[in-house]
């Protein structure tokens, strides 16, 4: 079949805005959170006042009405734990198991301490911070890189898709965390999110068999500060309001 330049030029450009929508998307979030039936791991022991909650990405959530933030200015976390079974639980590999508990860890302490005080013992006027991880998969890498750049529409549904069914080649990870009164131990707040990764292209991620599950690490850190820091519990002298 005969194309005329004009043809041509017509595909260029579709093939171009193709990709736009694509990096567009992909510079959205390094992952994404994705909708699925909460499953109990019993890590957090109460489910029951949990439920979706308006403004929050987490599936779950559970913020206490009389809870008095203000008088908080500091933070105890909590070594995090790894409460998984099944096919999950045996595909992990010892290394893998410190290393994931590690990330979240570390993750939470270095977006904490950038605003808060962060302490070791239970005070009168520390929040204790608890996590624990209940579901975590690493990305296929193999697969993911043979296709994470085409084609682009693709890319842009799977980058876009916020259902149940998350793509075998990325990564995901399911949290669930609570904060306390460090001293009498009422719970103030708890949540329960699921993050996947978003297959974003040229990620540096894209050959990191964990790559995925970092980045989602660094979401909750993140959003735990925001979120410490709206509620009202002091920052130390100087520290900004944490970002979004």
């Amino acid at each position: 079949m005969f194309r005329t330049p004009q043809h041509a030029f017509r595909r260029t450009l579709v093939a171009i805005a193709l990709l736009g929508l694509a990096l567009s998307l992909a510079a959205c979030g390094a992952t994404r959170g994705y909708r699925r039936g909460v499953t109990e791991s019993g890590f957090l022991g109460d489910y029951s006042e949990l439920k979706p909650r308006e403004g929050y990405d987490a599936q779950e959530v559970y913020i206490n009405p009389n809870a008095d933030w203000s008088r908080y200015d500091s933070v105890v976390i909590d070594s995090v734990s790894l409460w998984i079974t099944g096919k999950s639980d045996r595909k992990l590999s010892d290394q893998d198991r410190q290393m994931l508990t590690d990330t979240v860890y570390k993750a939470l302490h270095d977006a904490l301490s950038e605003y808060f005080v962060i302490v070791d013992y239970p005070q009168p006027d520390a929040v204790r911070l608890r996590a624990a991880l209940t579901e975590v998969k690493g990305a296929n890498v193999a697969t993911r890189t043979l296709t994470t750049v085409v084609p682009q529409l693709r890319v842009a549904s799977t980058i876009a898709g916020l259902g149940a069914d998350v793509a075998s080649t990325v990564g995901t990870a399911t949290v669930e965390v609570e904060v306390l009164d460090s001293v009498t131990g009422v719970r103030l707040a708890a949540a329960v999110d699921s993050r996947a990764g978003n297959k974003a292209l040229f990620s540096g991620r894209t050959f990191q068999k964990w790559g995925d599950f970092e980045a989602a690490a660094q979401h909750w850190a993140k959003r735990a500060a925001y979120r410490l820091a709206t509620f009202g519990v002091r920052r130390k002298p100087g520290a900004p309001m944490p970002e979004a």
